[in-house]
């Protein structure tokens, strides 16, 4: 029986920041199964303020082939998305609002609550950023509900809740509020079942949200999820911590697989209801899995020899990996490299592993013409421009199609940020936003500007001649001429793209 309560999801994305979010997507899914049909989503994904969104960015950088939205007919709206968001709440008048935020978009998520905090329409909000620094989230008036966990079963119990005239409390995974203060403290309830997942509801989302960049094309797209957490312990990501707060409540593990079954099911529904051209698979290490799991994933996706694309780590791949991957047609792998420096990487990083493994895990890729991206991080705490360098020659030692350098950011729940706190590199409550802004560390190692300089000028660095060096250091100048220079240098290394 179909239950009145309305929800209204609030995704408050970046302009064009990542692919449609499998969170809403799962979520808007579980509340229709338990009978909740009332719902509909407000999507900041495609409003444009004249910023370049991060991809067109790493286009400019030359680290993504450049491509145009206007082959499959993306329409970027300009409108005001503020007044559209209290637009939408006044025509739709939800009994919930539901967001799901990272740190890089919870100052949004705050502001569009913040228009419509007069209506005292209840809120509830879950992620990641939520639950790595629910201190900082709950000091926000608009903020009725925290997620403290998994939110698929959290949210039904909230709206069953809500549904029937309940007092919301005692929900496992729930923070609750009143008059601005935390209230209640709930446990965190078991891990999903993963085998018993459901499959996510992409029709919450417009039909142009499935349309994304790879390799210079457009292609329809879709996420999907075949584990949830990783195994390994690296020092800027949140992973590990989640793991442990499981533990902690013995709730148990966070890091789980999904059956192969299952995942053949969600690809058969993607496909069928939603055409999908291109699998992404949103896993944070995708190779992580035994010969038998990985033969079993070959044997499953051989049915559908769809292009996809992976994150994965290089320890992860050999020859034969390597060669079947290409057979079952993955089409594009991110390899994480995080640092050139064996040292760094393995005592600040805890990555031990050596740069043979790095450089053989690309050539085998690339003898079996996989393209693979190399990601990168600079910007570390107590980094060295010297530092940097060695992560530019190893790159330089790589057969790989594009080039990624992001800017360290300090998330909230990583290790790392706890070491840039204690040294006095950034204030206990600064926000880490690693779309909108360049390195937010103040450190004596190395300057903010140094780093964003060689940011910009990592990929010249690494595919341009040596000779040449003397010329790129001029680039990196914030200057007329070094933007000069600049433009002059990647127009020679894009040309052949």
């Amino acid at each position: 029986m179909s239950k009145s309560l309305k929800i209204l999801f609030l995704y408050p994305n970046l302009e064009m920041s990542t692919l449609v979010p499998n969170a809403i997507s799962i979520l808007s899914k579980y509340l229709k199964v338990d009978g909740f049909e009332n719902i509909e989503l407000f999507d900041a994904t495609h409003y444009t303020e004249g910023a370049k969104s991060s991809d067109l960015q790493k286009v400019t950088r030359g680290q993504l082939k450049p491509f145009s939205y206007e082959d499959r007919d993306v329409i970027f709206k300009t409108t005001d998305m503020f007044k559209d968001f209290v637009d939408k709440v006044e025509a739709f008048k939800p009994d919930l609002i539901a967001a799901s935020i990272v740190e890089d978009t919870f100052p949004l998520c705050v502001k569009f609550l913040n228009r419509i905090a007069e209506k005292k329409i209840p809120t509830i909000v879950g992620g990641v950023f939520v639950n790595s620094a629910p201190h900082i989230v709950s000091r926000e008036a608009s903020i009725d509900f925290l997620c403290m966990g998994e939110g698929e079963e959290t949210l039904v119990d909230v709206c069953n809740a809500l549904e029937e005239g309940r007092p919301v409390s005692r929900i496992l995974n729930l923070w609750i509020k009143q008059n601005g203060a935390v209230v209640e403290k709930n446990p965190k309830r078991q891990a999903l079942d993963l085998d018993n997942f459901l499959i996510q509801d992409l029709s919450v989302f417009e039909p142009q949200a499935y349309f994304r960049p790879m390799a210079g094309q457009i292609y329809r797209m879709a996420p999907l999820e075949t584990q949830r957490g990783c195994p390994f312990q690296c020092t800027f990501c949140n992973s590990p911590g989640k793991q442990f707060d499981y533990r902690a409540e013995n709730s148990g593990s966070f890091y789980r697989k999904r059956k192969m079954e299952s995942v053949r099911n969600e690809l058969n529904y993607l496909v069928s209801e939603y055409s999908i051209e291109y699998i992404f698979f949103i896993t944070d290490t995708f190779l992580a899995m035994s010969k038998k799991e990985f033969d079993e994933f070959i044997e499953m996706y051989s049915d559908f020899n769809l292009p996809f694309f992976m994150n994965t780590r290089p320890e992860t791949i050999d020859e034969y990996r390597a060669k079947k991957l290409k057979e079952v047609g993955c089409d594009r792998v991110n390899i994480g490299i995080e640092h050139g420096n064996e040292n760094y990487r393995r005592e600040a990083i805890k990555r031990n592993l050596s740069n043979d493994v790095v450089v053989r895990a690309f050539h085998q890729m690339h003898d079996v013409d996989i393209p693979v991206v190399a990601n990168n991080i600079i910007g570390y705490p107590d980094e060295t421009r010297e530092l940097i360098f060695d992560t530019i020659a190893l790159n330089r030692q790589l057969n790989c199609d594009d080039t990624n350098a992001f800017i360290f950011a300090p998330y909230h729940g990583t290790p790392l940020r706890d070491i840039c706190v204690k040294k006095g590199y950034i204030e206990k409550d600064t926000l880490a936003e690693i779309y909108t802004k360049g390195s937010i560390l103040t450190m004596p190692s190395i300057s903010k500007t140094e780093i964003e300089a060689l940011c910009k000028t990592f990929v010249l660095y690494v595919k341009l001649p040596e000779k040449l060096y003397p010329l790129i250091k001029k680039a990196e100048e914030n200057t007329k001429e070094g933007g000069k220079i600049y433009n002059e240098l990647l127009e020679e290394y894009i040309r052949p793209i």
